[in-house]
């Protein structure tokens, strides 16, 4: 079960964004009624709440919009963060919606496997199963989205988890530190990541640095034997 769902809270329509003359409304639906509320990054954008009541259907308001510029926002309840969706602003206000999927929708295919360098991997979980901060997401996105040229958060988290699978099929540079977490290295891409305990991701990025894995805490592990 989702941490959503351990909560009572579930996400049934995705974050939808639509464009006014003056600003960017948001709106998605959970089963349960319950509290609304949403980050942005860059946070000089804005959100307001309309109305505060709990209930199924949300929408908030994003002022402080510029024109050409990406945006990432996290959707959910009170208590739980459910979605993220990225956009980026038009015109005087508008918004071209770039990911209308929330984290967790799954497109249909036909497609069980696919291809990633010379490893094919089975194909990724919804999001909010692959990256262990929701919170913190949009940020590592902005952040470090452009070392992999993700389109969007939810590209970026599935970059992560794929790189896993291909560290474990491959045998790729692995330590593992005393609380359980994994730090994997790929010196030929100069990509790093590290993952939880129940394999979900907590960071991942290029450091430009290549003696950064060496200075990371942990115990050498052979992935492929997990020894």
């Amino acid at each position: 079960m989702s941490v959503a769902g351990a909560l009572g809270v579930e996400l049934v329509a995705p974050p939808v964004v639509e464009m006014t003359s003056s600003n960017v409304v948001v709106h998605w639906r959970t089963d349960v009624a319950s509290g609304t509320r949403a980050q942005i990054f860059p946070a000089v954008a804005k959100i307001s709440v309309p109305d505060k009541t709990p209930a199924a259907e949300h929408t908030v308001v994003v002022t402080g919009i510029k024109p050409g510029t990406e945006y990432s926002i996290i959707v959910g309840s009170a208590r739980v963060w459910l979605a993220t969706n990225t956009f980026t602003a038009t015109g005087n206000a508008g918004a071209t919606v770039l990911t209308p999927e929330a984290p967790g929708s799954e497109k249909k295919t036909t497609v069980a496997k696919k291809i990633v360098g010379k490893t094919e991997v089975p194909k990724a979980p919804p999001t909010r199963k692959i990256w262990a901060n929701w919170a913190a997401l949009p940020d590592h996105f902005a952040r470090h989205g452009g070392d992999f040229h993700a389109k969007d958060a939810d590209d970026y988290a599935r970059m992560s988890w794929e790189f896993l699978q291909r560290a474990k099929a491959d045998g790729l540079p692995a330590k593992l530190d005393e609380e359980g977490v994994l730090r994997v290295y790929d010196s030929k891409s100069g990509t790093f990541a590290s993952y939880n305990r129940d394999g979900t991701t907590k960071t991942f990025f290029k450091p430009g640095s290549r003696d950064y894995f060496e200075r990371q805490p942990g115990k050498t592990l052979n992935l492929k034997t997990l020894k």
